[in-house]
Parts: C-alpha cells; sequence; structure tokens
C-alpha cells in the first residue's frame, strides 16, 4: 500500500507540473517547436530563461531561428541566458525619441469623424531597449481627433487633423503610458496631428484622399516617437 501511495503522489506531481528534482533541458529544436506551434514569444523568452541552457547558436541556427519567428529579444536570451535574466526586473531608461510604429485599428474619415473622438492603435513591432522589450508588439496605443470637417461645396475638401497621445508600456507588469510626440527632436508645440494633416494630403498619404474627403483605412502605419525619457523597470 506504501508503494502505491509513493507511486500515486509521483505521478500526481508530474502531472501537476511540480518539480521532481531534475531541471529540464531546451534544445534548438525544442524552441523551433514552439514557434512552430506559435507560442508567445515572452513566453518562449521566460521558459528560456528559466532553463539556463548554455545554447551555443551558430550562424546557421541563428538564420533558421529568425526564419521561423524568433524574436531578437528571444535570440539574446537564448545566447545569454544569464544576462536576459539579471536584466529583468532591473531599471531602464527608454530613450527620448524612441521609435514606435503604430498601425490605425479602424478606419477614419473626414466626412464622420467628430472632435475628440477616441481613436485607436496597436503596435506593429516590439519595441526593445537593451535587449528588454519595453512596448510589446501589439500594444494598445490611443489618440483623439482635434479637428474634423467633411467636404463642402465649391470645391472645398475635407479636414482631418488628429493626435497619437500615448502607448502602452509592458516592463512593469502593470497597465501604464507613455506619452508620444510626431518628430524624434522635440520642437515648440509638437503635436502628431498637425504633422498629420500635411502628410494625409500631400507625399506618401495623398493617396488617402478620395475625392473631396480624406480616408484613412485600418491598418495604416505611423511612426512616432518616445516624449522624453522615461525610466521604467523590465519585467521579473
Amino acid at each position: 500500500m506504501k508503494k502505491t501511495c509513493v507511486f500515486t503522489l509521483f505521478a500526481a506531481g508530474i502531472l501537476l507540473g511540480q518539480p521532481t528534482g531534475q531541471q529540464e533541458l531546451l534544445s534548438v529544436a525544442d524552441v523551433e517547436k514552439m514557434l512552430a506551434a506559435q507560442v508567445p514569444s515572452e513566453v518562449i523568452v521566460l521558459k528560456v530563461k528559466q532553463a539556463h541552457t548554455p545554447f551555443n547558436l551558430s550562424t546557421t541556427d541563428i538564420l533558421a531561428l529568425e526564419k521561423a519567428g524568433a524574436s531578437a529579444d528571444l535570440l539574446k536570451a537564448m545566447m545569454d541566458p544569464a544576462g536576459a535574466a539579471e536584466s529583468a526586473g532591473a531599471e531602464i531608461t527608454i530613450p527620448d525619441g524612441t521609435e514606435v510604429k503604430l498601425l490605425l485599428k479602424n478606419p477614419l474619415s473626414s466626412a464622420t469623424a467628430q472632435p475628440e473622438q477616441r481613436i485607436e492603435f496597436t503596435a506593429s513591432e516590439a519595441v526593445t531597449v537593451h535587449g528588454v522589450t519595453v512596448i510589446e508588439k501589439g500594444a494598445p496605443a490611443v489618440g483623439h481627433i482635434i479637428e474634423a470637417q467633411s467636404a463642402k461645396g465649391f470645391g472645398r475638401k475635407g479636414k482631418l487633423n488628429f493626435s497619437i497621445d500615448t502607448v502602452q508600456l509592458s516592463t512593469s507588469g502593470e497597465k501604464e503610458n507613455i506619452r508620444l510626440r510626431s518628430s524624434k527632436a522635440a520642437t515648440g508645440s509638437d503635436s502628431y496631428g498637425k504633422a498629420g494633416v500635411i502628410g494625409l494630403l500631400a507625399g506618401p498619404f495623398a493617396a488617402m484622399v478620395h475625392g473631396k474627403d480624406i480616408e484613412v483605412p485600418a491598418g495604416t502605419e505611423f511612426t512616432i516617437y518616445i516624449d522624453g525619457d522615461r525610466k521604467v523597470r523590465g519585467k521579473p
């Protein structure tokens, strides 16, 4: 009876994921399998940190992992797991002017937009500082309509003036937002909305002007910048 009880508890420990005294070793193939299964990159990074596996990645390994979808954070964690673990929880400074790329979630039109209307975006790619992801891919960002006017008679085109205000950080584990601006270097009264009007009517965004109204499709990418140095702590 005692043997049966001991065996049952041991088996239960395995099923419940409790430690059995043996540390799991990860291989490059294991990481590739997790990438193929679309396990989130941050989860794989955490697994690599916990395993403390000494990966010795060759150039071929790095190219294969990148092709499989490995992020820069994951590759760094595999190449230097001890350094990646030390950086977690450490204070990090996000430099002023750090670039952030955002995608518009819903379409905008000068014909229907209203002043103060909330606009939602998501980060199109992760932002990394010193090997630590400070803004995750898909992180939410918000802005608002500053001025909107539909097209009118006598050839007058519509107006669409908006700002992109904040993006959510992924460092402290809490939902914390950081201010954004339109230019890499702060100059005077900086507003993404003001820069956006010019960009929407000319240059690469000129195609958004359909007839007399301005139409901005969902998925349009905007490049903006962190406003001022920001000290944060990496995720433990």
